[in-house]
């Protein structure tokens, strides 16, 4: 596999990389786009792939269990991909093509975006992100979605969504969406607002005021909000895949093999670590005692009319 050859500066392939996540006015209308933007955007700190070999670049970023996300672009395809990795793992991936309107997900996108890559123009660049913005994250793709009632206004929904997720623990997502594009995006995680990003102002103060907030002066505003059903981080490992395959060909699949954590240690991990990842999905129980507080309020409650959560396993999030 040959070097990329370096074609433009690093100000014009900042550009076009920023163009993957918004428009002019501020709005994100690609399923790329909705994967956790970087912290500094400064042209000079993105990391380019024409500098490493892109195998290399996976290889070093599985055996590091890095997490992070991969962005990858061909001029000359016409397609954008994006990946996001969770501990040296793909956690979710979308592969999209200008000359064609379907959307790839999962390992089908990951495996065509690699083709695409061996373009001579392409480019590619990785940034690290926290751990619990990528689960709170993958909730879009492999999580439950909301689906409010007819009659319930954008600010009814964004109140429901936000406080079922605090209140419930759950990872999760909300999207505020005007018109056709993406907003914004709260990220939610072990009953906070981990992470608030706007396409327009980029990364913003987390907190229940800054997240009501975004509805102002937006219209035509729809939510979409997702979150993440799993009892523990353990069982992510069935919704990854491999970056190299080369993990794939050395272990059964039937443990979440680490090189940095002693998995003999987990029942240990929950008692001396209160705040740890592992401790964050025990969100089952704060579901039930949310849904009985709400039956025994005596205002209006949405989810009286049954369970307003609906898988939504395998949706793209986005076109």
């Amino acid at each position: 596999m040959s070097f990329w050859k370096e074609k433009r500066s690093h100000l014009e392939q900042a550009q076009m990389l920023q163009n993957t996540a918004s428009n002019q006015k501020g709005l994100n209308k690609r399923a790329v786009g909705l994967f956790p933007q970087p912290k500094d955007d400064k042209p000079s700190l993105i990391d380019l792939s024409c500098q490493v070999k892109f195998h290399n670049l996976l290889v070093a970023i599985e055996g590091r269990e890095e997490t992070c996300v991969i962005r990858m672009i061909s001029q000359s395809q016409k397609s954008r991909a994006a990946a996001l990795v969770f501990r040296g793992r793909v956690l979710a991936c979308v592969y999209g093509c200008d000359d064609d309107e379907t959307q790839l997900l999962g390992q089908e996108a990951f495996n065509k975006a690699k083709l695409q890559m061996l373009s001579s123009d392409a480019i590619v660049d990785t940034y690290k992100i926290d751990d619990k913005t990528a689960i709170a994250a993958s909730s879009i793709f492999h999580g439950e979605l909301y689906e409010p009632q007819c009659m319930m206004t954008p600010n009814d929904v964004l109140q429901y969504s936000l406080e079922h997720l605090l209140e419930s623990n759950a990872p999760g997502t909300i999207i505020i969406n005007e018109g056709d594009g993406a907003k914004a995006i709260i990220y939610i995680f072990k009953g906070k607002v981990h992470g608030i990003y706007s396409y327009k102002e980029g990364w913003l103060e987390p907190s229940i005021e800054a997240a009501k907030a975004l509805l102002i002066d937006v219209y035509g505003a729809t939510i979409s909000a997702s979150k993440l059903r799993l009892c523990n981080i353990w069982e992510l490992k069935p919704l990854t895949f491999s970056l190299t395959g080369l993990e794939e060909q050395l272990t059964s699949g039937k443990q979440y093999a680490s090189l940095s954590l002693d998995y003999s240690e987990l029942s240990k991990i929950e008692q001396k670590h209160k705040d740890s990842l592992s401790n964050s999905f025990s969100h089952i129980e704060r579901e039930e005692e949310w849904a009985a507080k709400q039956n025994q309020a005596q205002t209006h409650s949405p989810s009286k009319g049954g369970n307003p959560w609906k898988s939504g396993k395998g949706n793209q999030g986005g076109s």
